[in-house]
């Protein structure tokens, strides 16, 4: 299969699928807060586990996605903390967080599933995971201007235990019970579309206002973090599988959560939300583009 079509099967589905939460949003008002928490608490650790089970993991790929992705949260910082100094802007937490953290899991899981199948969906778990205990102890220290509360709140989640359970279990060889591991692949199966529905439909109330610092955040999201990703495949000598889904998920838009956070904590939200939403647009472009390099 031509390249260009391979990318233009991978992408189009991700987005038409994202695009169809947008239009339902355009119809049916609800409130998301239960499905994200269908999310968090049941169907993204049941992902995480059967991820991490079903695909031989191999102990030096986790270790340098983890030290990709952190590089990656603090390239884009330093390139964030020297924007904020040049053009003399006092509060950056708002910006910071939006750069630092991207979207790793409603774009890039079905993106990797589609284009490179369960191993490359496993390791962009691996990915996943590295980012959200940041998110959930840097990002609300950043948002909150204090560590109380961020470094406790992501053992609140089942994340961080499905993840042990899963490597626990990949790198002993134990096999779980056949009816507990069916349950799992049956919850995390749903994770992917209520993800990108989710996202779309949140895309719906989002309004891009502050143009001038969304559109520089949302290059240094992009373009910063495909820049440090690059450069640090490179400099490790990272090969294949590993080194692709770094570079392509260290390039995605802002987090949606990052929004969710902003608003919880009152800093920048409009700010945040416009970013989010300027820098997933310009994905739309960047994405094809960054696959038809790395397939």
């Amino acid at each position: 299969m031509p390249v260009l079509l391979k990318v233009l099967t991978v992408v189009a589905p991700v987005f038409a699928v994202i695009g169809l939460g947008y239009i339902f949003a355009r119809f049916r008002t609800i409130s998301l807060k239960p499905v994200i928490d269908i999310l968090l608490y049941l169907t993204i650790p049941a992902l995480v586990i059967t991820s991490l089970t079903d695909t031989k993991i191999v102990p030096g790929e986790l270790f340098l996605i983890t030290i990709a992705a952190c590089g990656v949260v603090f390239g884009t910082w330093l390139m964030t903390f020297i924007y904020l100094k040049a053009t003399g802007k006092r509060d950056g937490r708002g910006m910071y967080l939006t750069t630092m953290f991207m979207n790793c899991a409603n774009i890039p899981f079905p993106i990797a599933l589609l284009a490179f199948g369960q191993e490359g969906l496993s390791l962009t778990v691996l990915y996943y995971i590295a980012i959200s205990i940041l998110v959930y102890s840097l990002g609300i220290y950043i948002a909150k201007g204090k560590g109380n509360g961020g470094l406790t709140e992501i053992f609140r989640l089942p994340l961080i235990y499905a993840t042990v359970l899963g490597l626990g279990v990949n790198f002993s060889g134990v096999e779980l019970p056949a009816v507990f591991m069916t349950t799992m692949k049956m919850l995390g199966a749903a994770t992917i579309p209520l993800m990108q529905i989710s996202l779309g439909y949140q895309l719906r109330s989002i309004k891009i206002t502050h143009l001038k610092s969304s559109a520089a955040a949302s290059i240094i999201r992009i373009g910063g973090g495909l820049m440090m990703a690059w450069l640090i495949v490179t400099l490790l000598g990272i090969e294949g599988l590993p080194g692709q889904i770094i570079i392509l998920t260290s390039a995605m838009p802002s987090a949606v959560i990052t929004f969710v956070m902003s608003y919880r904590y009152d800093v920048q939200s409009e700010q945040v939300a416009s970013t989010v939403a300027l820098s997933t647009i310009i994905s739309l472009v960047t994405i094809p583009l960054i696959l038809f390099f790395i397939l």
